[in-house]
C-alpha cells in the first residue's frame, strides 16, 4: 500500500534530499576534486534560500594548521557552540565535513601549498567560512 505525501513531508525530503546529494558530491570527490561545475553548483546552493550560509552561526575561528610530513596536513579549531558538523575546505573545494575540531588531511602532495578554511553547521545551516590559512608540505 503507497502512502500519499503531503506538501509539508515533501519539502522536507526534497530538503533533506539535497543535504544528502550535497554531502555525497563532497565526500565521494574528495581524492579527485569537483570540476569546476559541481564547485559552482555547491556555492550557488550556499547562497541560495533554504540551507544557504547564515550570519547567525559563528565564524570558527583559531584555525591552524600544520604540515606533519609530505602526505599529511594537520588541522584544529575552536569549537562553534551547537556545531554538528565541520565543512573542511581546502583551495575551495570540501574534502570532508567532520564532527571533530581537529581533521588530518592525508591526500595532499608533496611541495604543495594548500588553503584551508572551516564552517560549522548549526542546526542544519551552513555558517560562514573562517578565515583562511595556508600550509606548504615538506618535498
Amino acid at each position: 500500500m503507497m502512502k500519499k505525501l503531503n506538501k509539508g513531508s515533501m519539502r522536507s525530503l526534497v530538503a533533506a534530499l539535497g543535504v544528502f546529494s550535497l554531502t555525497v558530491i563532497s565526500c565521494t570527490k574528495s581524492d579527485e576534486g569537483l570540476q569546476s561545475n559541481q564547485s559552482e553548483e555547491i556555492q550557488s546552493r550556499r547562497h541560495s534560500g533554504g540551507s544557504g550560509v547564515s550570519t547567525s552561526v559563528p565564524q570558527v575561528t583559531g584555525l591552524s594548521a600544520n604540515a606533519s610530513g609530505p602526505t599529511q596536513v594537520n588541522l584544529s579549531w575552536n569549537s562553534v557552540p551547537g556545531a554538528t558538523t565541520y565543512w573542511i575546505y581546502r583551495d575551495n573545494y570540501v574534502p570532508a565535513i567532520v564532527t571533530s575540531t581537529s581533521y588530518v588531511d592525508g591526500a595532499v602532495s608533496p611541495g604543495t601549498t594548500y588553503t584551508y578554511a572551516i564552517a560549522a553547521v548549526v542546526n542544519t545551516v551552513l555558517g560562514p567560512k573562517s578565515s583562511s590559512v595556508t600550509v606548504t608540505t615538506p618535498q
